[in-house]
């Protein structure tokens, strides 16, 4: 008997995309990821809403806890704790470079690690190696990037825009249910200074 991975609402807004997404394991039955910049707040629940119309219930909430903007950090994790309070399920933490890592993983199984790259905002790029199935490390600004690294994220183009990278994206909802149980935490807000 083969045992369905738990149906999860991934919410994403640490960075200029909003980015929702309803998985299961590796499938995405729905999703929404578009760069809005500003305006988590007034687009979230009503996308929400939207894009669970004719969906079953999730058993479990992912949110993106940063680092990156702190309010849109914010208007996720409020979000996320009420819907899991109104549905009785649990809400879990996921840093945004989990999600950004595990982007890369899907696009390339061969790929060992990677340094996932965010802009943490005001021009902040920030990022952490990342291990394939391993824990995300606690996240640095970066000044410049080592040489001989796999790159992907939003980010990278902060340091050296010519860099080449395995994507250039935003955190991503939709590879959610790919992150490892065990790079998931509370669902409080994680900032650079933390």
């Amino acid at each position: 008997m083969t045992v369905s991975p738990p149906l999860l609402l991934a919410i994403s807004t640490s960075s200029p995309a909003l980015s929702i997404a309803l998985v299961a394991g590796p499938s995405v039955l729905v999703c929404r990821h578009e760069l809005i910049g500003r305006g988590h707040a007034e687009a979230l629940v009503p996308g929400i809403a939207a894009l669970l119309g004719g969906q079953p219930r999730p058993h479990a909430i992912l949110v993106d806890i940063g680092p990156g903007s702190y309010t849109g950090i914010r208007i996720g994790i409020a979000a996320a704790r009420a819907l899991g309070l109104a549905w009785g399920i649990p809400v879990h933490g996921v840093s945004a470079l989990a999600l950004v890592a595990a982007q890369a993983f899907a696009d390339d199984q061969a790929l060992a690690s990677i340094l996932a790259v965010i802009d943490a905002g005001r021009g902040q790029p920030v990022g952490a190696k990342v291990t394939r199935g391993a824990v995300v490390p606690t996240a640095r600004v970066l000044t410049c990037l080592p040489a001989g690294e796999a790159l992907a994220g939003a980010g990278v183009q902060l340091l050296a825009p010519e860099a080449p990278t395995r994507h250039a994206g935003h955190p991503d909802a939709r590879y959610a249910g790919l992150v490892v149980p065990a790079a998931l935490g509370l669902p409080t807000a994680l900032y650079l200074d933390d």
